[in-house]
């Protein structure tokens, strides 16, 4: 018990140093980052966990939780069942003491995050966490709108990257990728990941972990299971459609480039799922010569690609992708430089910031508008497929007979 209570003791100012630079920054933007929030009286506008705590009262009110939305802003419940039952505590207490305990859980998740990628441990990694509330947008859109982004993005890291030496283990590798599946489908893709590096009992815990919480929501939740499942996730509608340039995946960059229609929106979604198998097989390239946190990092930022809809606060797998190519060893020089400026771009959110957007203006721009609101995921599909040829253009050569050092050139006889 000393030991116990003296280690508690000789952690506390780290702890400090860490969480204090991250939660003052989080809590000062809270309510600045979104439009209606105020600073004084304290009152953040924190749309997205409206929703879901709207959505939990509809749904122990026995009404669909998939015609939830908001007063004001007719935002909707887009998750599935299971993530409605996980959030049932949202009802417990008042309104801003969850706001409070929610921007706690997702600024606890950011410094998770940047443990497991190698930011060192102390004030380097709280001013770092600030630093990425601050200046990435993704991150501090998340903290504003009261999102999940950063706390699934935990929750599939510390599956995937290795613990401190000190960390005792007490959930199975695997089981919180399940989870984090369960509560979003994409990051289902780091199951083909799992599977591709050969961890594969990661992988098959994953699935097990998905499969039960998702059978724990058709039991309690039977209804709403049919719908979201016949509809994959129809009550993900907005209704600014997939145009809107919020919407940084390759269907909205498709449908801002030819046409919001039916045909374009099929093929963006075939050429989604096609990048992000692409993008998994490289990672797993990469993880098998080093480079695992830039695995982690391309394979997050594929499924923001490939879903239908992504808007910009999904990205915070940015956050791991810069650090990645901060510190690879290995990456060629084009690819970390590549990975520096869309980390960066992802970071500035430039098409929200100068373009007009809302009610399908998008249809309307210009060629220099679309490519300020297209460059993004324009340019991480071309990251990836860049990424695929030098690959294969490495293995080929490595596949190149060599001449081998025992065997010698005839002498001419006279």
């Amino acid at each position: 018990m000393n030991g116990l209570l003296s280690r508690i003791r000789a952690g506390l100012p780290r702890a400090a140093a860490e969480w204090v630079p991250a939660l003052v920054v989080s809590f000062a933007l809270l309510p600045l980052v979104i439009a209606n929030g105020h600073l004084w009286p304290y009152s953040p506008n924190t749309v997205d966990l409206s929703v879901y705590r709207l959505a939990v009262r509809d749904m122990v009110n026995g009404r669909d939780i998939y015609l939830t939305s908001t007063p004001v802003d007719n935002l909707k419940f887009i998750y599935p069942p299971i993530a409605a039952i996980l959030m049932t505590p949202l009802l417990i207490g008042p309104y801003l003491m969850w706001q409070v305990i929610w921007t706690v859980i997702g600024t606890g998740a950011l410094l998770s995050v940047l443990r497991r990628i190698r930011i060192p441990r102390g004030l380097v990694l709280g001013v770092v966490a600030a630093a990425l509330v601050l200046a990435m947008e993704p991150v501090r859109t998340t903290m504003g709108y009261g999102q999940v982004n950063t706390m699934l993005m935990a929750l599939v890291v510390a599956d995937l990257l290795p613990d401190e030496p000190d960390h005792v283990r007490r959930v199975p590798r695997g089981a919180l990728i399940g989870l984090a599946a369960a509560m979003k489908l994409t990051p289902l893709l780091f199951v083909v990941l799992a599977f591709l590096i050969w961890k594969r009992r990661v992988a098959v815990m994953a699935t097990v972990s998905f499969v039960f919480l998702t059978a724990i929501a058709w039991i309690l939740l039977p209804t709403e299971s049919l719908e979201y499942w016949r509809g994959l996730g129809k009550g993900e509608v907005n209704t600014a459609g997939p145009v809107y340039v919020g919407n940084q995946s390759i269907t909205g960059a498709m449908t801002r480039w030819f046409a919001e229609d039916r045909r374009t929106v099929i093929v963006a979604l075939g050429i989604g799922f096609l990048v992000a198998l692409v993008a998994t097989a490289v990672a797993a390239w990469w993880w098998r010569r080093g480079e695992k946190v830039f695995a982690v990092g391309l394979v997050g930022l594929a499924t923001c690609l490939a879903s239908p809809l992504s808007w910009t606060h999904h990205y915070v797998w940015a956050v791991i992708l810069l650090v990645a190519v901060a510190g690879a060893n290995t990456l060629p020089a084009w690819a970390v430089w590549t990975g520096r400026a869309w980390s960066i771009w992802i970071a500035l959110c430039l098409p929200l910031a100068v373009l007009p957007y809302g009610g399908h203006v998008e249809l309307t721009y210009t060629w220099g508008q679309k490519m300020v609101g297209n460059l993004g995921p324009t340019l991480g599909t071309a990251f990836i497929l860049a990424l695929a040829v030098h690959a294969r253009v490495t293995w080929r050569r490595s596949r190149v007979p060599r001449a081998r050092a025992d065997v010698k050139t005839p002498v001419p006889v006279d």
